[in-house]
């Protein structure tokens, strides 16, 4: 009987693990809904909200910025964000930033590389104003155009953290990964370099060096 009871243990600590994982990825992610929901509206742009005085704004508020355009000095670019959620301790502190996808026919199953990379930009360009990003989640959201223009036209109450139309994708920021990423890019951009091939349907149909969905440096 000893094989048996060892097998039903076994059984019983994976379901367990199964049971935590799935317990902590939507604690994490009521987490991120929860702030997206209780966020106010910030009554300042974000270069007031960046010069404040920490005292002016509560420690225990968390503000909402939309359509905020952003700098980067030390890697040469600028972006305008979506949304990011932003309080103060001794710094300004980056909650997340927000990003919304808007596909035609069909919502993904895992979030985009290339989205959380944007996303992963804005919140880079946030560090080189003093902003901590150490803790910041990249959210991306994905609703359909469809979905989208019915609720923009109907003036729908519903927001985005509270609507089952679309998903949610939440990753941490990765300071690291978003520069090295970067510089791969800057390489080519700045330096001349040729890209190396790397084909793919999912990779060829965002990026500028394909045409027709075939890579024209696939023979390098």
């Amino acid at each position: 009987m000893e094989p048996f009871e060892n097998l039903l243990l076994f059984i019983g600590l994976l379901g367990t693990i199964l049971i935590l994982e799935v317990v902590r990825l939507r604690a994490g992610s009521s987490s991120i809904k929860g702030k997206m929901r209780n966020a106010k509206k910030a009554p300042w742009d974000l270069q007031e909200f960046l010069s404040l005085n920490p005292s002016n704004p509560r420690r225990n508020d968390i503000y909402r910025f939309n359509e905020e355009s952003v700098r980067s000095h030390a890697h040469r670019y600028v972006g305008r964000f979506d949304g990011a959620i932003l309080h103060w301790e001794e710094v300004p502190i980056l909650d997340m930033i927000i990003e919304n996808k808007f596909p035609v026919s069909f919502l993904p199953e895992k979030v985009k590389g290339e989205d959380i990379f944007q996303a992963g930009l804005y919140a880079l360009a946030l560090v080189d104003t003093g902003v901590s990003c150490s803790n910041a989640n990249l959210v991306i959201i994905y609703c359909l155009q469809d979905a989208a223009k019915k609720c923009l036209h109907g003036n729908s109450p519903k927001k985005c953290w509270d609507c089952r139309d679309g998903k949610i994708f939440s990753k941490k920021f990765d300071q690291r990964k978003i520069m090295k990423d970067l510089a791969k890019l800057n390489a080519v951009w700045y330096k001349k370099r040729n890209p190396r091939a790397n084909p793919s349907e999912e990779n060829c149909r965002p990026c500028p060096f394909s045409k027709n969905g075939k890579c024209n440096y696939s023979a390098i």
